[in-house]
């Protein structure tokens, strides 16, 4: 009984010491990063406008089924340009970072 009660204390401690050393890594990952961005001289675009905007279907109560289906599926169709579009502008911005 006492070994398994002071194996649970212990294992506190260490798990403590792995989040601050997971920690102190995420900090020198990012510091890399920002070296490497001011490095290559660039600073990342805003993200644009467009790509923070949301769609709503505009299906309100009472509306047909087959109605509020056509308004659903534009709605997601809208969404879903909108990620390829932003993936595009995403995948554009890389290439030009990583060249």
């Amino acid at each position: 009984m006492i070994l398994i009660f002071l194996t649970g204390c212990a294992d506190g401690r260490f798990v403590a010491a792995e989040r601050e050393r997971a920690s102190a890594e995420q900090v020198e990952d990012a510091l890399s990063v920002a070296e490497e961005a001011q490095r290559i001289g660039r600073a990342i675009p805003e993200y644009p406008d467009a790509c923070r905007r949301t769609h709503r279907s505009g299906v309100k109560d009472g509306d047909r089924l087959d109605a509020a289906l056509v308004k659903t599926d534009r709605a997601l169709s809208r969404a879903n340009g909108q990620i390829r579009e932003c993936a595009g502008w995403y995948d554009d911005v890389r290439k030009g970072f990583a060249q």
